[in-house]
């Protein structure tokens, strides 16, 4: 009794050193390390040493445990060095592993569990050839990103530019910069897309900088010439360049940006817990004014060049999955490699024809040998890459050495709509693609006169036909795991009376518009109505071969002049002089987008219950930024041309599906014939607790949402941003896009709409009445239109008229109730429709934006019933005399107005001026009373 503790083991911890290879050589870089399927570390590396710092992965000490320590990780170029690692732990004769691209774990933390996890990588491996590091056959089109461009994006690089940059680390550094730049410049849209760039250096004294907003192909020049001329300066100056961060993002707030701070250095930085400036730690905190939850957060990316110890990058960098890459040596292809991960994730994939052309030639993953030298026709190749390239159609997959290389030549034309052949002539190795690339006039012709038999001919019928199509693909978005996206003909669903669906799945897919543009292709083929048909034909068939398209000429059987495209050619025996062809029609020619629906999961009801009306739903005329957000803005704005520009069409959504209800449409009329059913897809409505005036920003919920990230709601007529949520407290800004603040009363529906509207594809036009209703659907049948809730909507363009003046003022206040003044001043803010699309609204209490251009505003002012001012202006303010009016209501009534088109909602305001009645005794007439009017 009272002797020490006794010491008791709870658990232990487990370290192992391991060496691993991912594949032959030479990657481009690793960029996931996932172990148990949860993501350990994501970055950007070739070669050098990565940390990973993941002691939670698996749930702590309480649990699993989780993973840290470093790792060294090599290409598989030819001249490696052994690792140090391993010759201390096994042998200085340790093999140098070159040809292989791998990682060695060096006394690493695996957890608190002695069974060692699945491990798995990511590589990407497209711009080498071999081991040696030859350059990719056509390196321009190698590598392609399918999920398109970049969006806006506001950039800040610091530079270091102290002394220990010098020599051959600077020549290093501008070399990648310059290449980053070049590459924003192709990869972006500068004319509709906004790329903000803030160049500053780490040195002593005032730093170099060089700062453009929305850049231009005319600032591209300038930027260049500024890298070049860059100097190497001693010193340091962490708070300055930190602030000039803090600086450049506080003015980007107002744009959906992809917000990034890439920080090359040498590692030997001050350390920025000495800096007291309280927005500097919000920036790398993500918190205060960069809180993560308004979308305003900005990521940091440190890069350390040849210093492996990344303590004090660390504290600056706040984007720990990818650790502090470490550059080895003055590689300036790996410092590109990284800033470019840093600002375009990795979502890059590989041009087919590269691959392809590597199954050809490659004595070690491909078809050629030592005793079989393969040739290609390079021309077909090129032309092959240049067409895949433009179609962003890039693949990536996972290859060993028990997969068959015809198995993955076969994967690829499947996906890609292309056949590898040999030319029968020229034994050239040649790529065919299955396009509308041909002219019909000059196809060759078979007929009569030419085919010797007809068999096996595959029509559909409608009720057989697949009229919706599942692909399978991997999401890279999703940490690389299976995704699918449904398409379905709607018009032939209806006509069938059933939905038949069928599944393909594209295992060297990775990205979900190119899986989405893959399900309309296959959707067009597999309920085309002609399947396939079987020809056996004369010696005039020799000139065909697999991919080749003719006319095939039969009326009598009602193929009549129909375009075929070859499947599989069998040329016959020298006997029989006959060739027998398998072919189909052609409808091969890869969508540039695709409408993507997602589909309720069909299922039978408890009860087999009657289809009941939806009680709760919001319909309204779409607003031009969810017309953008659905289309994109030069498709919106071209629909908006001409005859077209007062076009509108109607958004809506459900809330709360009656049980059973397995389907909600949106179906409309303009008479008595409602059709053209939309599914509809379901948002979330809470009430308010009580009433909110014009003014107020902090709302209460009956209830908290469900998903705390809806952008934006509606409240009656008003649009509200959601700029954070807090339980069932929301902080909004009030009366943005097109609408007004309101008076909101206690009760009022608040329906969560942001991204969460479908958008039916009809156009109406000014002056429709659309009878909107919504009809719903369940095992046994759909509720009659006649019979389903809905509203009435009055078309008026919406989409096309000018958003009305905000931030109204009168006399300097908001909603003053009466002004004594003799003069009454009202001053507003500007608002732009065609700028006002990011996803960060402008809230109607904020300052100005550029006005839309040609847009002027219109000002009426009532006294009593007397119109006293209607006219219109171009500028934000108005003054008018009223020191001659008798007190009583003034109504003030502002809006904007665009090409005699006038905003849909107006500011509307009553306010009481003038004085009141003097009454006056005359003294000399005692029994008389006189009224003055003062002025």
């Amino acid at each position: 009794m009272g002797g020490s503790k006794k010491k008791q083991t709870v658990g232990y911890k487990y370290y192992a050193g391991t060496s691993m290879i991912f594949c032959q050589g030479t990657i481009d870089k690793l960029i996931n390390i996932s172990v148990a399927d949860r993501i350990a570390w994501k970055g950007s590396l070739q070669d050098g040493t990565l940390f990973v710092d993941k002691p939670s992965l698996f749930g702590g000490e309480s649990r699993e445990g989780g993973l840290s320590g470093s790792v060294d990780v090599y290409s598989g170029h030819d001249k490696h060095s052994r690792n140090s690692y391993l010759a201390s732990k096994i042998s200085q004769i340790v093999p140098a592993y070159r040809y292989v691209a791998g990682a060695v774990f060096k006394h690493f933390y695996w957890g608190n569990n002695p069974y060692l996890k699945d491990i798995a990588v990511v590589v990407q491996r497209i711009h080498y050839q071999d081991a040696k590091k030859t350059p990719q056959w056509y390196n321009e089109k190698a590598e392609i990103r399918s999920e398109g461009g970049l969006g806006n994006t506001a950039i800040h690089f610091i530079l270091d530019t102290s002394n220990s940059m010098s020599g051959s680390r600077i020549t290093a550094l501008k070399t990648a910069m310059k290449r980053a730049i070049n590459n924003l410049e192709t990869s972006m849209d500068l004319a509709s897309s906004r790329l903000d760039i803030l160049i500053t250096t780490y040195q002593g004294g005032s730093p170099q900088t060089k700062l453009i907003r929305k850049v231009s192909e005319n600032d591209i020049s300038p930027l260049l010439s500024f890298i070049d001329d860059l100097k190497i300066v001693g010193g340091d100056n962490l708070e300055s360049v930190l602030n000039a961060s803090v600086s450049f993002f506080k003015e980007v707030v107002n744009f959906d940006m992809n917000r990034c701070c890439i920080f090359v250095s040498d590692g030997e930085l001050e350390n920025v817990d000495s800096i007291k400036n309280n927005d500097i730690h919000d920036l790398i905190n993500k918190s205060g004014r960069f809180n993560i939850a308004n979308g305003r957060d900005v990521d940091i990316y440190c890069i350390n060049v040849g210093n492996h110890n990344v303590s004090l990058s660390a504290k600056i960098d706040n984007t720990p999955e990818d650790g502090i890459p470490v550059i080895v040596g003055s590689d300036s292809s790996l410092i590109y490699d990284t800033m470019m991960y840093a600002i375009n994730g990795p979502n890059a994939d590989m041009n087919p024809a590269h691959i392809l052309r590597e199954l050809v030639l490659s004595q070690y993953t491909g078809f050629n040998s030592q005793s079989v030298q393969n040739i290609i026709n390079e021309e077909s190749f090129k032309q092959a890459a240049d067409i895949f390239y433009q179609e962003k159609l890039g693949l990536s997959y996972l290859w060993n050495n028990q997969s068959k290389f015809e198995d993955l030549k076969k994967n690829i034309e499947k996906t890609v709509d292309c056949v590898l052949d040999q030319n029968a002539q020229t034994n050239q190795f040649e790529i065919k693609l299955i396009r509308n690339n041909y002219n019909i006039d000059e196809l060759p012709i078979f007929d009569k006169t030419n085919i010797v038999k007809i068999s096996d001919i595959k029509k559909n019928i409608v009720t057989e036909m697949i009229n919706s199509v599942t692909v399978n693909f991997i999401d890279r978005t999703n940490d690389y795991k299976q995704g699918s996206v449904t398409v379905r003909d709607d018009a032939l669903i209806t006509m069938a009376g059933r939905e038949n669906n069928t599944t393909v799945t594209y295992d060297t897919v990775y990205s979900r518009s190119l899986a989405s543009r893959l399900a309309m292709r296959d959707l067009a083929y597999l309920s085309s109505d002609l399947a396939s048909v079987t020809l056996t034909l004369n010696l005039d068939g020799r000139m065909l071969s697999r991919g080749d398209v003719f006319l095939l000429n039969m009326p009598q059987l009602g193929l009549g002049n129909v375009v075929m495209r070859i499947i599989s050619v069998d040329y016959g025996t020298q006997k029989s002089n006959q060739v027998t062809i398998e072919c189909s029609r052609d409808v091969f020619s890869l969508p540039t987008s695709s409408v993507v629906s997602t589909q309720p999961p069909i299922s039978l009801p408890a009860d087999n219950g009657v289809a009941k009306p939806v009680k709760n739903f919001i319909i309204v005329e779409s607003p031009y930024y969810e017309l953008v957000y659905n289309y994109g803005q030069k498709a919106v704005d071209r629909l908006l041309e001409g005859d077209n520009d007062l076009a509108g069409q109607i958004a809506s959504a459900v809330i709360d599906l009656p049980n059973d209800v397995i389907l909600a449409e949106l179906v409309t009329s303009l008479s008595n014939n409602f059709d053209n059913a939309e599914s509809l897809t379901e948002c979330e409505m809470r009430t308010l607790v009580q009433q909110i005036n014009k003014m107020e920003s902090v709302i209460t919920l009956d209830n908290a949402p469900r998903n705390s990230e809806y952008t934006w709601i509606l409240i009656d007529d008003e649009i509200l941003f959601v700029e954070s949520c807090n339980g069932n407290q929301l902080t909004v800004k009030r009366g943005c896009l097109d609408t007004i603040p309101e008076i909101h009363n206690q009760n009022s529906r608040v329906y969560f709409c942001g991204g969460q509207l479908t958008i039916k594809t009809e156009d109406y036009y000014e002056g429709d009445k659309v009878d909107c209703r919504i009809i719903t659907s369940t095992s046994t049948g759909s509720l009659d239109p006649k019979d389903a809730t809905g509203r009435v909507i009055d078309i008026n363009g919406r989409a096309i008229r000018p958003y009305p003046p905000a931030n109204v003022t009168i006399n300097g206040c908001y909603y003053p109730a009466s002004i004594l003044d003799k003069t009454i001043d009202i001053n507003w803010s500007s608002r732009n429709r065609l700028q006002q699309t990011s996803g960060v609204m402008v809230g109607w209490y904020e300052g100005n934006v550029t006005v839309e251009p040609d847009v002027k505003y219109r000002i009426v002012l009532r006294h009593f019933t007397n119109t006293l001012i209607d006219t219109i202006t171009e500028e934000p303010s108005f003054s008018f005399d009223i020191s001659h009016l008798k007190k009583g209501d003034l109504s003030i009534e502002l809006s904007s107005i665009k090409n005699d088109l006038e905003s849909s909602q107006k500011f509307r305001h009553s306010i009481i001026v003038g004085k009141d009645i003097e009454f006056i005794f005359n003294k000399e007439r005692q029994n008389e009373l006189e009224f003055k009017f003062e002025d």
